[in-house]
């Protein structure tokens, strides 16, 4: 069963609205929901009209969800806090870097680094089976992409390290004759851990699901295409398109007009993803804010889905 839904688009697509809408759908089917957002500018909070920390925070007035923003920042903050001190050994112990040099290394950051230990955060709420289904509301294209290659990007890093670490053991081999596992050695274990837990639950097709929104544009066809392509590359499980913001079929002619235009879209959209899953949101007449419009929304997304929570 699907316990890990990951909501992701270009900008502006309404992925925020979209991921919000699906946490009450399935709450309101008494399922346990935790939906954070990995966006450096979250709008989980305007969405849902209350406060929203970087802990599980609870939405009012709706038993089973909890949403999450989280500060990639302070969770690296955090995680230097924590492990500054291994990384400083290893450099130390396998290089001949001097220490102020060291210290300049380890304030550097390392691309993505922040991303991927909040990506860590939401997979360690996830092994404390405190709630049955994960939700994230991913940044944009580009920034998503960043976010799902990582695991390959941080593996390399760490084996740069590890490597360093092999160096240290054979002169301490060599000298003491004998060998001793330390907490340096014990940090890249947990970070090699880290990675392949993450790496496997993204593409995991029994566990998780990429649910691209886009909306029926030029540039928005051409941007699911490339995501969807880069999903098939990094092996993620993507089977359901949510086309956004569809001009209704009415006696506007302007309209009208601007469901001429979008009908080439979506029909293209449904020729090039045949095999998938394509709901079709109409455009609302005013914002999509607050539980009760929500909770209309989240209705309409998850129609005849089979393997998904309930």
């Amino acid at each position: 069963m699907i316990n890990f839904i990951l909501f992701g688009g270009k900008g502006g697509v309404g992925k925020t609205t979209m991921a919000a809408a699906a946490s009450l759908q399935f709450a309101n089917l008494k399922t346990r929901v935790l939906i954070s957002t990995t966006d450096p500018a979250p709008s989980l909070a305007d969405s849902f009209g209350q406060p929203i920390g970087s802990e599980p925070t609870a939405i009012l007035k709706i038993k089973n969800l909890f949403a999450m923003e989280i500060d990639a920042k302070q969770v690296l903050k955090e995680f230097r806090q924590e492990y500054g001190k291994d990384i400083s050994d290893i450099l130390q112990q396998g290089t001949y870097l001097a220490d102020p040099e060291i210290e300049e290394m380890i304030s550097l950051d390392i691309p993505g680094l922040d991303e991927v230990m909040a990506l860590k955060k939401i997979t360690d709420f996830m092994e404390s089976h405190e709630y049955q289904l994960y939700i994230i509301d991913t940044a944009p294209t580009g920034h998503t992409l960043r976010l799902l290659t990582l695991p390959d990007l941080i593996d390399d890093w760490i084996k740069f390290l590890a490597s360093l670490r092999w160096k240290y053991h054979t002169m301490v081999r060599h000298f003491a004759r004998e060998q001793r596992l330390e907490k340096a050695d014990q940090f890249l274990l947990e970070m090699k851990k880290t990675i392949k837990k993450v790496r496997s639950l993204l593409q995991d097709s029994s566990k998780t699901e990429f649910i691209t929104v886009t909306i029926p544009e030029a540039l928005g066809v051409r941007e699911t295409e490339d995501l969807i392509n880069n999903l098939e590359r990094l092996r993620i499980p993507s089977n359901h398109i949510i086309i956004n913001n569809i001009f209704p079929k009415n006696n506007c002619a302007f309209c009208q007009s601007r469901r001429r235009d979008q009908n080439k879209y979506i029909n293209q959209i449904k020729e090039k993803f045949k095999d998938r899953i394509i709901t079709e949101v109409g455009l609302q007449d005013r914002e999509v804010k607050g539980i009760n419009r929500l909770k209309e929304l989240g209705k309409l997304l998850f129609k005849n889905r089979e393997g998904m929570p309930h």
